[in-house]
């Protein structure tokens, strides 16, 4: 074809359309092999060398820059290919990474040996008392079980009317509301049946407390049932002692529908009533032959020592169907620290001090019977062992804040 047919880009445009070249050489090499191949052709072709010179010069001006471009486009499709490897490789390894994180730390929980009761606080070992990875079988209320929260003691009556059982249970406190407000309302829905004892509670009078002076004044309908015979009386007392010491009232005042007294039957009228509490013994009571645990409570007339009262302990009281809580094969010596409230036990040889549940009652009973003298610790010595339940008979015991705790519904 002849040259005058094709314009410049028309010649463009075709040689767009040839296969891919790649050529790895320098284009300065191109040019200098089209220049000494051009000056090496035969005479004849010198009759067009403008011709010639200037097809050279479009060829380089033309294929030099497509050159680059294919092999660049070549280069950069390879750079990204190898790119999207490396990522890809790098996504594949971040993935396997985090996947054996997660099972290291799957398998790290499972071997975990999860909290028990046994790890105690530095806390509870200085009080003396630790917990138990059991079922604890305590009785009574201690420091460590508050919470925050508010204990209200209720002292019912068994089913024969025989003692008063001091029952304690924690509530939430609220702002606005006194821990006499929190007794009134929580004793309409005290459990007693359910908690083998008398359905006493609330008791049909009405109370007033000034909250300085600490005096309740306790108003009764006429037909009050608490004058019906000795027995009801004496734990009529014993439930308003109990209780309301427990609300730190310091007297109470007694009104008849408004009228100044009570009548008691045998006692005749009475008008004040001051809480008899404080140097008890305390004994275990089973409800029922089922019951696991014993409630642990007071009886019998105020003692003149806490060593009576230990001695008082080592025996049934048959009348009120209440057992021993200190058994016959546990004996010690006392020492008293009324300056400190510190009561040292140090056991006898031969005395069998068990890590089982009937000596953390009598444990308690200890506990509570130094409470009610007056004392705030208690240190057991000469044990043949270092801890009876949940008690760390290495240290110092807190007494207990309350006996016999119970859950509201």
């Amino acid at each position: 074809m002849k040259k005058s047919e094709w314009s410049d880009n028309e010649l463009k445009e075709l040689l767009s359309q040839m296969p891919k070249i790649k050529d790895e050489r320098d284009p300065r090499e191109i040019y200098q092999s089209i220049t000494i191949r051009m000056n090496k052709r035969k005479q004849r072709t010198w009759v067009m060398p403008t011709a010639a010179a200037a097809l050279a010069a479009v060829l380089f001006f033309i294929l030099v820059p497509t050159l680059f471009d294919w092999q660049n486009s070549e280069e950069q499709v390879a750079d990204l290919a190898k790119e999207s490897k490396s990522s890809q490789k790098i996504s594949m390894k971040e993935d396997a990474d985090l996947q054996e994180a997660e099972e290291k730390v799957s398998m790290e929980e499972e071997s975990v040996t999860p909290y028990t009761a046994e790890e105690n606080t530095e806390e509870q070992s200085e009080i003396g008392i630790t917990s138990m990875n059991m079922d604890d079988p305590t009785t009574a209320v201690y420091e460590e079980d508050l919470g925050g929260m508010e204990v209200l003691t209720y002292a019912i009556p068994d089913e024969n009317a025989m003692i008063a059982v001091p029952v304690s249970v924690l509530v939430a406190k609220e702002k606005d509301k006194t821990k006499f407000d929190l007794f009134e309302e929580n004793m309409l829905t005290l459990n007693e049946k359910e908690w083998g004892l008398k359905d006493y509670f609330p008791l049909k009078a009405e109370f007033m407390l000034d909250e300085q002076s600490r005096v309740l004044t306790v108003d009764f309908p006429a037909d009050h049932p608490y004058g019906d015979g000795s027995a009801s009386e004496k734990v009529f007392n014993e439930a308003l002692s109990y209780t309301l010491s427990a609300l730190d009232i310091s007297e109470i005042v007694f009104t008849t529908e408004g009228n100044s007294g009570l009548e008691l039957g045998n006692r005749g009228v009475i008008e004040e009533f001051v809480p008899e509490i404080g140097n008890h013994a305390y004994y275990f009571y089973y409800p029922n032959e089922t019951a696991k645990k014993p409630y642990i409570v007071p009886y019998g007339e105020q003692l003149s020592s806490i060593k009576e009262a230990f001695a008082a302990m080592k025996e049934n009281q048959e009348k009120a169907q209440l057992r021993a809580s200190i058994p016959a094969n546990i004996n010690f010596e006392t020492e008293e620290n009324q300056e400190e409230k510190k009561l040292t036990i140090r056991f006898e040889k031969g005395s069998e001090i068990n890590n089982d549940e009937t000596t953390v009652h009598t444990i308690e009973a200890i506990l509570l019977t130094a409470k009610d003298f007056n004392y705030q610790t208690v240190k057991l010595e000469n044990a043949n062992v270092d801890k009876v339940g949940r008690f760390n008979l290495e240290n110092e015991i807190k007494v207990p804040i309350a006996a016999n705790k119970r859950s509201l519904p």
